[in-house]
C-alpha cells in the first residue's frame, strides 16, 4: 500500500489517467491502485501469451480495477470533490450519452448540461494553473514543511492530517518500539493520523477482512487494538460495512 501511495504522489497527470506509473529510477511500471510492479526486462503470462512490463502493467490496472475513469471518479467522491449530480453527469460523459439522454435521467435540462460540460472545461484551465503554480512551490519547499502525503486512501483529510514528514517520522519512532509494536496509542489526533498511516500498511487494499481476521493483525501491536480498528474507520483509512462484518482499504 506504501508503494501505491508513493506512486501516486509522484505520477505525472498522463500516468494518473492511465493507472500506472514508471518509477524513473529503477524503470519499474507501478499500479496506482495496488502498487503491484512490474519489472523491466520481464516478460508476464496474461491469458497464455507474454507481454513486457509496460503492457503488463496497464492489462493489470485495467483487468483487476475496472476502468481507470471510474476509478478516479470514485476517489473524488470519497474526497467530496464533487457533487452527486457533477458525479453522475461526469459517469455520463464517460459512458458517451449524449445531452438529450442525460438531461432525461437526471431530470434537468438539456441547456443546463451544456452549462455542466462549459463549467468542467473551465475546471480543467484552473487545474493546470494550480498545478503549474504548486510545481513552482514544490521547487522552492523545504523538507522540514514538506507535507506527509496521505494518497488516495484516506477519505477524510483535514487540519488532522497537516504533518510534516519530519513530525510524522518523529511521533513513528515516539510511539512504535524496536519490535513494531506500539507503547501506547495517543489520545492527540495528528499523533494518532501519523501512527494510523503506518499501521494501515499492513492491510492490503481491496482485501475484506472480517472483525476477527483484523483484531488477528492489530492486537499484536497493541492492547488498544479495538481503538485502533474504530480510529483507521474514523479517520477514514478504512471503509466498513454499516454492521462491523468487514472492513477493507479502498483501492
Amino acid at each position: 500500500m506504501k508503494k501505491a501511495m508513493e506512486a501516486f504522489e509522484r505520477a505525472t497527470i498522463d500516468e494518473l489517467a492511465e493507472g500506472v506509473m514508471e518509477d524513473p529510477e529503477t524503470g519499474e511500471q507501478v499500479c496506482l491502485v495496488c502498487g503491484k510492479g512490474f519489472v523491466p526486462g520481464e516478460v508476464f503470462p496474461v491469458d497464455g501469451r507474454f507481454f513486457a512490463a509496460r503492457s503488463a502493467a496497464r492489462m493489470h490496472a485495467e483487468r483487476e480495477h475496472g476502468p481507470r475513469f471510474l476509478s478516479l471518479l470514485n476517489l473524488m467522491r470519497q474526497w467530496e470533490g464533487l457533487s452527486e449530480t457533477q458525479a453522475r453527469l461526469l459517469e455520463a460523459f464517460f459512458l458517451g450519452h449524449d445531452d438529450e439522454r442525460i438531461a432525461k435521467e437526471l431530470g434537468i435540462s438539456r441547456s443546463t448540461v451544456r452549462n455542466h460540460r462549459f463549467r468542467m472545461k473551465e475546471k480543467v484551465r484552473q487545474a493546470k494553473v494550480f498545478l503549474a503554480m504548486n510545481r513552482i512551490l514544490e521547487r522552492n519547499q523545504k523538507a522540514e514543511t514538506r507535507l506527509v502525503d496521505f494518497g488516495a486512501k484516506a477519505r477524510v483529510v483535514d487540519e488532522r492530517f497537516a504533518l510534516t514528514e519530519e513530525e510524522s517520522e518523529r511521533l513513528v519512532g515516539k510511539y512504535f518500539r524496536e519490535d513494531g509494536t506500539l507503547a501506547l496509542f495517543p489520545t492527540k489526533a495528528k499523533a494518532r493520523v501519523a501512527l494510523l498511516r503506518k499501521i494501515v500498511e499492513r492491510l492490503a487494499p481491496g482485501v475484506r477482512y472480517s472483525e476477527r481476521e483484523l483484531n488477528a493483525i492489530l492486537s499484536p501491536l497493541t492492547e488498544d487494538h479495538v481503538i485502533v480498528r474504530r480510529c483507521l474507520v474514523d479517520y477514514g483509512f478504512v471503509s466498513r460495512v454499516p454492521d462491523g462484518s468487514a472492513y477493507w482499504v479502498e483501492m
